[in-house]
């Protein structure tokens, strides 16, 4: 478990990002995952990290893995807070508490063992292979190892999985 000392500093470090946001709602007006979804909700997340209220979004919450990062929120927010990163920096503390859903750590799974997370469809084959294009590259496994090892995502699937388990 990560030591709380750390988690404290990761939240500063949040606060400080959005400690401008005045609640306009603009994240949540134009958030694509909002409209389908209302429990995830931008600005009830900027909202709790201004309260100091981050502790159950990363300990006990899956609702920001809702978030795909297309960057709404961040492109319209008028004070140019970029909130789709600070629900990264949410995700990565979670994962550094050992929270995350099932569904990443078997996407993870999936890059470190074949280097992609879905097979190649038939269908999507032999279309390729209609409009004339070559057929997709194999993934360089060397360099998706070297990459999850550097990055630490060997190890912190490793401790994921441990848990998991």
């Amino acid at each position: 478990m990560t030591e709380s000392t750390e988690l404290i500093s990761d939240f500063q470090h949040l606060y400080e990002k959005v400690k401008l946001c005045y609640q306009c709602g603009t994240c949540a007006g134009g958030c694509p995952v909002f409209k389908q979804y209302s429990s995830f909700n931008p600005r009830r997340i900027m909202e709790k990290l201004l309260a100091g209220e981050f502790k159950q979004e990363v300990f006990d919450e899956q609702r920001i893995w809702y978030c795909t990062g297309c960057f709404t929120c961040s492109t319209r927010c008028p004070q140019e807070i970029d909130i789709a990163h600070v629900i990264f920096e949410m995700k990565n503390m979670a994962v550094k508490v050992k929270n995350a859903p099932e569904g990443i750590i078997a996407e993870m799974t999936a890059i470190l063992e074949t280097g992609i997370t879905a097979g190649k469809s038939q269908s999507v084959m032999k279309r390729r292979e209609k409009l004339g294009l070559p057929e997709v590259p194999a993934p360089d496994m060397n360099e998706i190892q070297k990459l999850m090892d550097i990055t630490g995502v060997t190890t912190k699937l490793s401790s994921l999985k441990e848990d998991v388990a």
